[in-house]
């Protein structure tokens, strides 16, 4: 009596495991890439963190707690959208024109593994820059407030935020309009928004507008727990829930639809 000899079929991953692993190689891929360009743009996000800190009560004529309070999470913030909507986007403009962001499309990895790949390694980018402005703003400010970094992850989750925002406007705009719609984000959050000054300088108008865009919501919610008032902001969170829902799905469909 003979038997026949059993082929033993390897298991197919489960999809969580493939998704983490396929997941964790697209961080090592993207790190590998940016590999000569982290350091500069720690640099970079200190520079600036500490110029805006040091520099911007300098225009103004006497510095309180208030001002020492939106100063440093005006400038908090204002990271967090050099990095979401400047450098994030530029360089994933560079790999839209060199064809790699083509060439990604084609891989059989799943197209949220691809997206928080680079939103992982760009929140490791940002974290000097926080991190320099939080001591920044303690140093400069230590008679009016006093900061921890407890607040680091509140910020961090808010630059998830920005960043889905800045690579949505990327992938669906051509390279010189997502490049021009960054900019003016950036200029535009730091002059006309109430992020490193109070809502009653501007235009009532002006602060309703703001109430529905993301920047200034992202604002008031780093300001809050890192100055804890009475309640939990809930209109500036949902704004921020809903921007986050929507750039999501929007970068999930730029990445999955086919030429």
């Amino acid at each position: 009596m003979t038997t026949d000899p059993v082929t033993v079929v390897p298991a197919e991953p489960l999809p969580r495991t493939r998704w983490v692993t396929s997941w964790l190689a697209l961080v090592r891929w993207s790190v590998i890439r940016h590999a000569s360009f982290l350091p500069v743009v720690a640099v970079v996000q200190v520079l600036f963190s500490v110029a805006v800190i040091y520099g911007v009560p300098l225009m103004l004529p006497a510095v309180d707690e208030t001002t020492a309070r939106y100063v440093s999470t005006g400038t908090w913030t204002l990271c967090t959208l050099a990095v979401g909507c400047v450098l994030a986007p530029q360089m994933l403009s560079v790999s839209k024109v060199e064809g790699l962001l083509d060439y990604q499309r084609t891989l059989p990895v799943p197209r949220s593994a691809l997206l928080m790949s680079d939103v992982l390694v760009w929140l490791v980018i940002a974290l000097p820059g926080i991190v320099s402005g939080i001591v920044a703003a303690q140093l400069r400010f230590s008679g009016y407030i006093t900061v921890t970094l407890t607040v680091v992850p509140v910020i961090l989750a808010c630059q998830v935020t920005v960043l889905l925002i800045g690579y949505a406007l990327t992938f669906w705009l051509p390279a010189d309009a997502s490049s021009l719609a960054t900019q003016v984000i950036l200029i535009g959050s730091l002059l006309f928004s109430p992020i490193v000054y109070p809502s009653d300088r501007l235009p009532g108008w002006l602060v309703t507008v703001h109430g529905y865009l993301p920047f200034v919501p992202v604002s008031r919610v780093i300001r809050h727990f890192s100055f804890p008032t009475d309640g939990v902001p809930l209109a500036p969170v949902s704004v921020i829930v809903v921007w986050t829902v929507v750039a999501y799905v929007l970068c999930l469909a730029a990445l999955s639809r086919r030429k």
